[in-house]
């Protein structure tokens, strides 16, 4: 009898329980992952690939042992599962935060400034740093590194085992800072490009006040802004793509 057919064989009562646990962590870090876990994935379709995932990330084996399947241990679970997926989508909120940016102060945001309270949906630019971030993801395999962030996950904070972290609070608002800076230097370069955009208008405005400067600051400073983010990509993407390489370290230190 060969070693597989034994790992199969391990697939008892006991297993059942921590995986039944598993599945738990698993689904809820697929809900939360933007690619893996997006609306356009039938429900039917996460949950499955969710039971596959969990049997290749915890796989049966001869010396497993029961726990007991409560509310408290599938509420820990569920934490430690959302931490996890949400250590990526951090990484997707941090770029479109710096899209933001770039978009309030080139004016690609100007209808939610002026009508904040209109329904607009998400503007240009954050439709395209989305999109453009997922790309990357994709590209650079960030689902698997997402897996082995997962895989060393259940290493770390074993199933049925997950405590009560009283330092959660104080990692996530670490990593969300951390997170916050980067999408600064992110957007900078293109910041910088219309800081000087906006000095140009000031001297204009200057030697020329019967100007008005709102009509031709305002497709200028667009012209600008598209020009800079042009020549500013090549910059941004290895920024981008450090962060999604820091999910597996994200998430252990969310979990600890």
């Amino acid at each position: 009898m060969g070693a597989d057919t034994l790992q199969l064989l391990g697939f008892t009562g006991a297993y059942a329980s921590r995986y039944v646990l598993a599945f738990v962590r698993v689904l809820a870090a697929l809900s939360l992952n933007p690619l893996l876990g997006s609306a356009r994935v039938p429900v039917l379709g996460r949950i499955g690939l969710g039971l596959f995932i969990t049997f290749v990330l915890f796989p049966p084996g001869p010396d497993a042992t029961p726990v007991s399947v409560g509310p408290a241990e599938i509420a820990g679970e569920l934490l430690i599962g959302a931490l996890a997926g949400f250590s990526v989508a951090l990484v997707f909120a941090a770029v479109q935060f710096a899209a933001s940016l770039i978009g309030i102060n080139a004016g690609f945001s100007i209808g939610q400034t002026l009508d904040p309270h209109a329904d607009l949906g998400a503007g240009t630019l954050e439709q395209f740093f989305s999109a453009f971030a997922l790309l990357v993801f994709v590209q650079m395999n960030g689902h698997h590194i997402f897996l082995a962030g997962l895989h060393d996950l259940f290493e770390v904070v074993p199933v049925a085992t997950v405590p009560l972290v009283p330092g959660t609070a104080e990692h996530l608002a670490e990593v969300s800072g951390a997170l916050f800076a980067a999408a600064l230097k992110i957007s900078f370069p293109v910041l910088a490009a219309l800081l000087l955009a906006d000095l140009g208008l000031a001297v204009l405005a200057r030697v020329a006040p019967q100007m008005n400067l709102f009509a031709v600051g305002l497709p200028a400073k667009m012209a600008v802004a598209l020009a800079a983010l042009a020549i500013a990509l090549p910059v941004m993407l290895p920024r981008i793509v450090a962060l999604f390489r820091a999910v597996p370290d994200t998430m252990l230190l969310l979990a600890r």
